[in-house]
């Protein structure tokens, strides 16, 4: 509880800039990227650290960048990321793990970076907001859709960790992640949705209460499948928790895994029911 009540602020303050919010998304990737890339290796791979934070940060910045040019820097990004990577696997002496390490350094930065990246899209929206119960604090239009967006997922955690340890019984994918049950995923899909709606009249945002509704429903879908593919990937190697950087929540990346797969389908269906 300490750790929330430390890190909201800090995530408050960092998401209602935009600058802040990019170099809070360039922390959060290089240490997510770090983290994974030390489970990658205690499963006997070999994955470029140095390139995958440059492959990170390269995506977020052109990400960041793209409302300033008609040019598509993200594209530009995946080119330069897949020639650099190559490129430096060339230089190297010894070349004998160099395909697999550069797929899993690719791989693993466009896990982290290119899903993290969809909430500087979602920040960048400017949509105006409705007169909302939270008008008087001024929300940026797309700080807003990132707290909702955050919001969604981590209620809908929290409440498929309340319900189901309470009255989980039916093991939802007892390999990758015992303590998952059915029984909390109803509970978590109905807090993402309560949540949803909640937020509408509390942010002002411009969507309509079934649209809120659906929105929840993609994050109690979502939000599990991020987690479950996090746990697929630590049980490759025999892995509990991905680090030990937030004090009785593990690692980065154990806390950002929802968001990771709730933030891009989230952006795209408010691009789809706003446009």
């Amino acid at each position: 509880m300490a750790s929330v009540v430390v890190l909201l602020p800090l995530i408050i303050a960092g998401v209602w800039w935009p600058p802040t919010t990019a170099l809070l998304a360039g922390l959060v990737i290089a240490l997510a990227i770090s983290e994974l890339f030390a489970i990658f290796r205690q499963g006997g791979y070999q994955p470029r650290l140095i390139e995958g934070i440059a492959i990170g940060w390269l995506i977020c910045t052109a990400t960041f960048f793209q409302p300033l040019t008609t040019v598509d820097l993200v594209l530009v990004a995946l080119v330069v990321s897949i020639l650099g990577a190559l490129i430096a696997e060339i230089a190297r002496r010894d070349r004998q793990t160099s395909l697999l390490s550069w797929a899993l350094t690719f791989a693993g930065a466009y896990y982290v970076s290119g899903l993290l990246s969809s909430y500087l899209l979602l920040r960048q929206l400017e949509l105006p907001l409705q007169n909302g119960w939270l008008a008087f604090a001024n929300i940026p239009p797309g700080a807003a859709w990132v707290f909702f967006t955050l919001a969604i997922t981590w209620l809908q955690d929290t409440g498929a960790f309340f319900v189901g340890r309470a009255f989980g019984r039916t093991k939802m994918a007892p390999i990758l992640s015992p303590k998952k049950s059915w029984e909390g995923f109803a509970g978590g899909m109905v807090a993402a949705i309560a949540t949803a709606l909640f937020c509408v009249p509390l942010l002002g945002l411009p969507i309509t209460l079934l649209e809120a509704a659906i929105l929840g429903v993609i994050a109690g879908i979502f939000g599990p499948l991020g987690d479950l593919a996090e746990s697929l990937i630590k049980r490759q190697v025999g892995v509990k928790d991905s680090g030990y950087i937030i004090p009785g929540h593990g690692g980065i990346l154990d806390r950002i895994d929802s968001i990771l797969f709730t933030g891009p389908v989230v952006y795209y269906m408010i691009v789809l029911f706003t446009r």
